[in-house]
């Protein structure tokens, strides 16, 4: 069995995701989960478990946030997260503020949620992949329409009611090269902080359009663009990718963390519908793979701190994850930015969690790394 000690668990959790339904009322394409059909709805006895698992054992870090995320959450109604942000303020030490955020594919956007976002001071996020031609060509309906227009309605609300709200945009191969295009989308709707995801495989998605040894190019051209687009114009646009870089680079603790919190032991902690708990990558949350049928590392209702960590699962995921992390350490120059990958990207592209690159590593971490850090040399150097 793994000593964990030397890992201070306590406040080792930063995120708690709670996923209030696995449905999802829109099939985009590069969705990877795996019950988006089921339309079970989390009891509020499921919510206060795992916020008491969270406190009783310590777990929750200075910045710890609860996350509403998986399938789409606005499925469930404004009343339910009343009631479940309640309990788990009740949960909370006294003298704890739970801040929320939740991420929306944006169709079912109202005033009665804007009224929810405001009361609760909620950070939102919003899906949509840049312009109608790009976004539509992947995130249909169930019965196969675009939806960009039903997000841009959801969007007009939180514009009306002034709810802040930041956008996550999914690359694909058609998006490498309409950087100009998706950023002047952004600013002519007055959308001005970014998120940039790439194209994933994991679970079920075993392909992605980014795959290929010329993909790494293209998406530094970008990137290149895109933030240099952002940055020259009005208003200005704060890409996540690089804000994250330049915040990690002035970390006055920069070059010696150990682990990212996807590969940290509880840095991040995911609950899902019915009650199981899981860490690490969220993504693992209700997946399986021939070497792991079942990520669970226990249930919300008869879980302690003790027994998850003496799981049978959770000590062989953690040593295979720590011997990637290491090995990633050992072996890749871009190790203190990274700092040591996404074990979920590491299984399904390479088939363990104790190997190195992949192709999300690559797309997400050292592609973007090479801009921002050319970028600060060229100001560095001055004008020519």
């Amino acid at each position: 069995m793994i000593d964990l000690n030397k890992y201070a668990l306590h406040g080792a959790t930063k995120l708690l995701i709670l996923q209030p339904t696995s449905f999802c009322n829109i099939a985009c394409s590069y969705c990877y989960l795996p019950h988006r059909n089921h339309r079970t709805i989390m009891s509020h006895e499921t919510v206060d478990l795992a916020a008491k698992f969270i406190f009783d054992a310590q777990l929750h870090s200075d910045h710890f946030t609860v996350v509403w995320h998986a399938g789409e959450p606005l499925v469930v109604p404004p009343s339910w997260y009343r009631q479940a942000i309640d309990a788990i303020q009740q949960a909370a030490p006294a003298t704890m503020d739970i801040p929320h955020a939740i991420q929306t594919n944006g169709i079912l956007i109202s005033d009665e949620w804007c009224d929810l976002f405001l009361e609760t001071g909620m950070r939102v996020g919003v899906s949509i992949d840049g312009p109608a031609r790009l976004h539509d060509e992947r995130r249909k309906t169930r019965a196969g329409t675009g939806t960009h227009a039903l997000v841009m309605r959801g969007i007009d609300f939180l514009r009306k009611r002034g709810v802040n709200f930041h956008v996550i945009c999914v690359l694909g191969r058609n998006s490498l090269g309409a950087a100009e295009e998706i950023l002047h989308f952004f600013r002519s709707e007055g959308i001005c902080d970014v998120g940039f995801n790439i194209e994933e495989i994991e679970g079920h998605i075993v392909r992605s359009t980014l795959a290929g040894p010329e993909t790494t190019e293209y998406v530094r051209n970008f990137f290149s663009t895109a933030i240099r687009l952002a940055e020259n114009g009005t208003p200005l646009i704060r890409i996540r990718e690089r804000e994250r870089l330049i915040a990690l680079l002035r970390d006055p603790a920069f070059g010696s963390y150990r682990h990212n919190s996807q590969n940290a032991p509880f840095g991040i902690v995911t609950v899902t519908t019915d009650g199981d708990l899981f860490t690490f990558s969220p993504e693992l949350a209700g997946l399986s793979h021939a070497r792991y049928p079942d990520f669970s590392i226990g249930t919300v209702r008869d879980a302690t701190l003790d027994s998850v960590l003496a799981s049978p699962t959770f000590q062989a995921i953690w040593q295979e994850v720590q011997a990637g992390v290491n090995r990633c350490k050992t072996n890749c120059p871009y190790f203190d930015l990274c700092l040591g990958g996404a074990p979920v990207n590491k299984l399904y592209e390479n088939g363990r969690f104790d190997s190195t690159e992949t192709m999300f590593c690559r797309l997400s971490h050292q592609a973007v790394a090479d801009v921002v850090l050319t970028e600060i040399e060229t100001q560095m150097a001055g004008p020519s």
